[in-house]
C-alpha cells in the first residue's frame, strides 16, 4: 500500500496533468467532502471589475490587494482584523479607506500588515501577543496603523505568521515581533521575550543575506541569497526540516535539500520549497493527515523527514511559477513551458517600494517645458521620491556584497553626491526637490528609531541639500522665495537632528564617525551655511532662535570629528564670516551677563558655541572678556567709593585693582608671599605691578611682561626644585616627588591665571600635556615624545616591533625609571614581561604614569590655581594647542614680515637712508639677537596667536645730539622704537646689541 505521501504525491500529480491550464492547484486529498468545496469555488462579484493582484488569508478572515493598490478585507471582524473600523464580520469585500498604494499584504490568524509603496509599513487587528508590533499598551486596532518603529527603512517584504510578523529591509536586515514563546522570531537573547511588541532585528540572521521570508503558525523560513533554507521555531511537527533531538537554539540550515531553493512558503505546521533549477517540490512537517490542533504533547514524536512531492519527471510540459501553503493545504501555480517567462525566485517577484533609478533620471532630465504631461508626471514621480525617506535611501543603496559589516554606511554617497548635482541643474526638479523635502520628508525623518538603517536618509538629506545650494548662483534666475526655501532647509534638518531621541542620536552620530572626510566635511558646510543664513538676525532681534539648531548640530558634528581623532581639521568648523555678521563684543557681554544671570536666557549668543570662532577669534574674544570683567570690578569699585563719600561709611571700599610691590632682588618670595594674602575675588582686578623704588605706571604692560617674565625665568630653574628636565633642553613637568610645598604649585597656577587675564604673552617652556590637562584632554605618547624624545622613541619602538622574540630582544617589564624612581606599572609590574600581546597596555600605562598618577596632587594644585583666575567656562573655549599659543605664544617666526608691516612717523619712511640701515642690520642679526630685539621692543620675545602681522613695529625718529652716542628707547607697551638718525650701519648695529644687552628695568618708560 502506497504510503500518505505517495498517495498525495500521485493524486497532485494527476491534477497538474489535467489542470495544467489553471492558476491554482490543490496539493490535497480529493476526498468527496473536499472536492465538493473546491468545486463549489464562485468568483466573488464584489471585486468583479476590481483587479486583484495578491490575496492573503487568516484564521477566518481574507484580504485581498488591487492593482491599484487599494486593500479590501472581509471574514471575521471582532478582533478588527478587517481593519475597516468596525469591529464586526463582512460577508462581502469591504475597502479600507483608511489605506491607498499598497504593494504589500500578509495577514496572521487574526491581523494583517501591509507594506505601502512609500516604504511605510501598516498593521491592524488582534495584538495579545504584540503581532501589531505597535507597542505593549494596545490590545487591538480596528483600523490600520503605521508601524512607527520600522519608519525610515527601506523595506523588501512583510510577513505574517500566526501571531508573529517579520519585515525585511532591501539590505537583507530581518525585522521580528509577536509571539516567541517558540522562539519563531529568532532572537538570539539569552532570556528570550515570549511576546517581543516593537519590531526588533534579528541578529542571527544578520549575516546570512536573507532575501525572503515565509512564516507559519509559530516556526519561520528564510530564504537566503545562495538559494539556503534556514528555519527556527516550534519543530513539533517536523516543519523546521531538522530532527528535534538534534534542536539548536535560533536560525538553523535545513540540510537535504537537492540544490538552491528559489520558492519558499509556510503551512501552519509545514514548509514548503521549490528547487527551480531541478524542477523539484519538496516538503517538510506535518501533512493533512495530522490529527489534533496546535496543543500538541512535547514528547509526541515530529515527522521530520524531507519528502518529494513532485519529481522533475512529473513535471513534463509545464514548470512551477508560484507556491503556496495554508493551514493544511499547499498549491502551485504553473506555466507552460513553452510561456515566455525568465525564470525568477519568490524574492524577485515581491513588489518594490519607488526607488529611483538611472531611467528615472535620464527621463525627467530630458523633460522639456512644452511636454506638459509627461513634465507633470515626471513631477509627482520626483515628488513621491523626494516625500519618503525609505524611497530616497532605497534608490542609493549599495550592493549586498559590498558591506563587508553590518555598520558599514549602507548608501552610496559618492552616487547621491552626483545624482543629487545633476537633478539640481534643472530648476523644476530642484524646486519639487527642496518642496518635497521641507513639507514632506524632513517632517517624516525618524526621529525614535534603534535601527542604524533608518539614519541613511539623514547622510543622503545632507549631500541632496549642499547641492541644492550649490546652485544658488545669480545666474540660476531662482526666485527669492525659491532661495529662501533652499537656505531654510538646513534649519529644518538641524531641528530634525536635535529632536532625535538620545539613543537615536547615538546612532547616528556614530554613522558620522564612519564617514570619509569629504562626507563628513559636506555635512559641516552645510549647516555652517544653515547658520550663517540666520545670523542676519543677529543684531535685529536677539531673541531669534532659528539660529539655535545648526549651532547644537554643528556642536555634535565637533563632538563626534574629536572622537574620530580629528578626521577634519579643526579649522573646518571655523565660520570666518562671523566677524561681518555679528558683534563679537556684544556676544561676549551677552554671554557674561548671561553668566552672571542678568540676561534674558533666550537670547542668542555665540560663545556657547566656541568651535564656530578661530584661534584669533577666540583669542580677541577672551581679552574682550578679561576686559569686560575688570571694568565691571573696576566700576563696582568707583561706585562704592562714591557711596562711601556721600553715605560716610566706617568701612573703607577695597582697591579696584590689585596691586602687587616687590622687589627685584627677592622677586619670587615677594610675589608668592603677597598672592598667599590676597582673596580670591581680588584675583580678577587689572593686575598692578610695581617693583620698589621705581615710579608706578599703571597702563603699563611693559611692567607686567618685565614681571612675568623674570619670575617665570627664575621659578623654573633647575636650582628652584620646582620642575624637573627628564632631558636637556627638554620641557618642563612637574616631578613625581616635588621637593617645595604643595602650594607653591597653587600658586605659580594663579600667577599663569593672572598672566593670561592680563592679556600678556610670557614663556614658560611647559609641553602641550599641560594645555590638554587642563582643558581635561588625555595625553599621549605624541606628548611623552615632546616630553621625553628618548623615552617617546622607545616606546614607539616597542608599538613596531612585531616579531615574536620581543621578550628575548627587549626584555622589558612593566616596571620603570622616571626621575630617578623605580616604580611598578601594574600590580608586580616588574614580574610582567611586556609582549605583543600587552605591549599597548604597557605604553598606556606609561603614559598614564608620567601625565597623571604621578603628577596627581601637584598638577591639582596648579589647575585650581590657574582657574582661580581664568575661570574653567571661558578656558574651554581653547583646543590644548590654542590655550598654549595665547599664554606663552609660539616661535614662528617671519622677519620678512615683520620689516613689512612696519609704521614709519616723523621724517622716517621704508626709503628712508636710516630705515635701510636698520633692516640691514636688524637681518644680519642672530636668532637670538632678533628675539632679544623682540622682548626688547615689546616686552616679549614670543609671537601671539596671530603671528607676525600682529606685530606691528612703530619706528620714530629720536632728535638727539649727537645721535652716535645715544642708544634706541622702546616704549614696549606700544611697541615703539625711538631710533636715532645713526651715521652708519655699523654704528646703528653696535647701538641696537648695546640696547638689546641692557633690556631690564622697564620703569623707565
Amino acid at each position: 500500500m502506497a504510503s500518505p505521501m505517495a498517495s498525495l504525491r500521485q493524486q497532485f500529480k494527476e491534477m497538474m496533468t489535467c489542470n495544467s491550464t489553471r492558476s491554482l492547484h490543490a496539493t490535497i486529498p480529493s476526498t468527496t467532502q473536499t472536492a465538493a468545496v473546491i468545486n463549489l469555488t464562485e468568483q466573488i462579484q464584489a471585486l468583479e471589475t476590481t483587479v486583484i493582484v495578491h490575496i492573503s488569508c487568516g484564521k477566518e478572515h481574507s484580504v485581498a490587494l488591487s492593482n491599484s493598490g487599494n486593500v479590501f478585507a472581509w471574514g471575521a471582524g471582532a478582533s478588527g482584523q478587517l481593519g475597516t473600523g468596525e469591529l464586526k464580520a463582512s460577508f462581502i469585500p469591504k475597502k479600507i479607506n483608511d489605506l491607498s498604494r499598497i504593494i504589500q499584504i500578509a495577514c496572521g490568524h487574526n491581523h494583517t500588515v501591509a507594506l505601502s509603496e512609500d516604504g511605510r509599513v501598516f498593521s491592524w487587528g488582534q495584538n495579545t501577543h504584540g503581532q501589531l508590533g505597535l507597542g505593549e499598551d494596545i490590545s487591538s486596532r480596528e483600523k490600520p496603523q503605521q508601524v512607527s518603529t520600522l519608519d525610515g527603512i527601506p523595506l523588501a517584504q512583510v510577513a505574517a505568521g500566526g501571531t508573529h510578523s517579520f519585515a525585511l529591509s532591501l539590505s537583507g536586515v530581518v525585522y521580528a515581533w509577536g509571539r516567541n514563546h517558540a522562539g519563531q522570531l529568532g532572537l538570539s537573547q539569552t532570556n528570550p521575550k515570549e511576546k517581543v511588541f516593537k519590531p526588533h532585528s534579528v541578529g542571527a540572521l544578520r549575516r546570512l543575506d536573507v532575501t525572503f521570508v515565509s512564516c507559519g503558525d509559530e516556526h519561520t523560513a528564510v530564504l537566503t541569497q545562495n538559494g539556503s533554507v534556514f528555519t527556527f521555531g516550534d519543530n513539533s511537527a517536523g516543519q523546521l526540516g531538522h530532527s528535534s533531538s538534534a534542536r539548536k537554539a535560533g536560525p538553523q540550515r535545513v540540510d537535504g535539500i537537492d540544490g538552491p531553493v528559489s520558492h519558499l512558503a509556510c503551512g501552519s505546521y509545514h514548509t514548503l520549497v521549490h528547487v527551480s533549477a531541478s524542477g523539484q517540490l519538496m516538503s517538510f512537517g506535518c501533512g493533512p493527515l495530522r490529527s489534533g490542533t496546535s496543543d500538541r504533547k512535547q514528547d509526541e514524536a515530529p515527522r521530520f523527514n524531507i519528502s518529494d512531492l513532485v519529481s522533475p519527471n512529473d513535471l513534463f510540459g509545464i514548470r512551477v511559477k508560484q507556491i503556496f501553503a495554508g493551514p493544511w493545504v499547499s498549491f502551485a501555480s504553473t506555466l507552460p513551458t513553452s510561456a515566455a517567462a525568465n525564470e525568477s525566485t519568490v524574492a524577485e517577484d515581491l513588489p518594490k517600494i519607488r526607488h529611483m533609478d538611472r531611467a528615472c533620471i535620464e527621463k525627467w532630465m530630458s523633460v522639456t517645458d512644452s511636454e506638459i504631461h509627461r513634465k507633470a508626471e515626471s513631477l509627482q514621480e520626483v515628488k513621491a521620491i523626494f516625500s519618503s525617506p525609505p524611497c530616497l535611501t532605497a534608490s542609493f543603496l549599495r550592493p549586498r556584497s559590498s558591506l563587508e559589516r553590518y555598520d558599514d554606511i549602507a548608501v552610496d554617497l559618492q552616487k547621491a553626491r552626483a545624482t543629487f548635482e545633476e537633478l539640481a541643474k534643472k530648476e523644476w526638479i530642484s524646486r519639487m526637490i527642496t518642496d518635497s523635502l521641507i513639507n514632506s520628508l524632513i517632517p517624516a525623518l525618524p526621529l525614535n528609531s534603534l535601527h542604524k538603517e533608518a539614519f541613511s536618509v539623514f547622510l543622503l538629506l545632507a549631500e541632496c541639500m549642499e547641492a541644492l545650494s550649490l546652485q544658488l548662483r545669480p545666474e540660476c534666475m531662482i526666485g527669492f522665495l525659491e532661495s529662501s526655501n533652499v537656505q531654510s532647509l538646513g534649519v529644518h534638518f538641524a531641528k530634525a537632528v536635535t529632536g532625535l531621541h538620545k539613543r537615536s542620536s547615538v546612532i547616528l552620530e556614530e554613522y558620522w564617525s564612519l564617514l570619509p572626510e569629504s562626507f563628513l566635511d559636506r555635512i559641516v558646510q552645510m549647516i555652517k551655511k544653515a547658520v550663517l543664513a540666520q545670523l542676519c538676525f543677529y543684531r535685529t532681534c536677539s531673541q531669534y532662535q532659528e539660529v539655535i539648531p545648526p549651532l547644537e548640530v554643528l556642536k555634535r558634528l565637533y563632538k563626534v570629528n574629536k572622537v574620530a581623532a580629528n578626521k577634519l581639521p579643526v579649522s573646518n568648523f571655523y565660520i570666518d564670516e562671523i566677524y561681518r555678521r555679528i558683534n563679537v563684543l556684544t556676544d561676549v557681554q551677552r554671554w557674561n551677563a548671561r553668566a552672571e544671570g542678568v540676561l534674558n536666557e533666550n537670547a542668542v549668543c555665540l560663545c556657547y558655541f566656541p568651535f564656530v570662532f578661530s584661534p584669533v577669534t577666540k583669542k580677541q574674544i577672551f581679552y574682550w572678556y578679561s576686559s569686560v570683567v575688570q571694568r565691571i570690578i573696576e566700576e563696582k569699585g568707583i561706585l562704592a567709593v562714591q557711596n562711601y563719600s556721600q553715605q560716610k561709611q566706617s568701612e573703607l571700599p577695597k582697591p579696584t585693582r590689585l596691586f602687587l610691590k616687590v622687589r627685584r632682588h627677592n622677586l619670587v618670595e615677594d610675589a608668592l608671599y603677597k598672592l598667599s594674602q590676597v582673596e580670591d575675588s581680588c584675583l580678577r582686578k587689572l593686575l598692578v605691578i610695581q617693583f620698589e623704588g621705581e615710579m608706578p605706571v599703571y597702563e603699563a604692560g611693559s611692567i607686567l611682561s618685565e614681571f612675568f617674565l623674570l619670575v617665570f625665568e627664575k621659578m623654573i630653574r633647575p636650582e628652584y626644585k620646582m620642575f624637573m628636565y627628564s632631558e636637556k633642553n627638554s620641557p618642563v613637568w612637574f616631578p613625581p616627588r616635588p621637593s617645595l610645598d604643595k602650594s607653591k604649585y597653587f600658586l605659580f597656577g594663579v600667577l599663569c591665571g593672572l598672566c593670561m587675564f592680563n592679556r600678556v604673552i610670557a614663556y614658560v617652556p611647559f609641553p602641550l600635556a599641560t594645555f590638554k590637562k587642563l582643558v581635561g584632554k588625555k595625553p599621549s605618547l605624541d606628548d611623552l615624545k615632546e616630553l621625553s624624545p628618548a623615552i617617546g622613541k622607545s616606546l614607539q619602538e616597542i608599538l613596531d616591533y612585531e616579531h615574536e622574540d620581543i621578550e628575548e630582544k627587549l626584555q622589558t617589564c612593566y616596571s620603570i625609571s622616571w626621575d630617578n624612581v623605580v616604580v611598578d606599572l601594574i600590580q608586580n609590574g616588574s614580574a610582567i614581561t611586556v609582549n605583543n600581546k600587552n605591549k599597548k597596555k604597557f605604553v598606556a600605562k606609561y603614559v598614564d604614569y608620567v601625565f597623571n598618577t604621578s603628577v596627581e596632587e601637584i598638577f591639582k594644585e596648579f589647575r585650581r590655581g590657574f582657574y582661580k583666575v581664568v575661570g574653567e567656562s571661558i578656558a574651554g573655549f581653547f583646543e590644548p594647542q590654542e590655550l598654549m599659543d595665547v599664554m606663552i605664544g609660539n616661535t614662528s617666526y617671519d622677519w620678512n614680515a615683520y620689516e613689512k608691516n612696519a609704521e614709519y612717523c616723523a621724517i622716517y619712511s621704508p626709503t628712508h637712508p636710516t630705515i635701510k640701515m636698520f633692516w640691514e642690520a636688524f637681518h644680519a642679526l642672530t636668532l637670538d639677537d632678533k628675539k632679544g630685539f623682540l622682548l626688547f621692543v615689546a616686552g616679549s620675545d614670543r609671537v601671539p596667536m596671530n603671528g607676525m602681522n600682529s606685530l606691528k613695529l612703530r619706528i620714530y625718529h629720536w632728535n638727539c645730539s649727537p645721535p652716535d652716542d645715544y642708544i634706541p628707547q622702546a616704549i614696549s607697551c606700544h611697541h615703539i622704537l625711538l631710533l636715532p638718525n645713526y651715521s652708519t650701519t655699523e654704528k646703528l648695529k653696535k647701538k641696537i646689541l648695546q640696547a638689546i644687552e641692557n633690556n631690564q628695568g622697564f620703569g623707565r618708560w
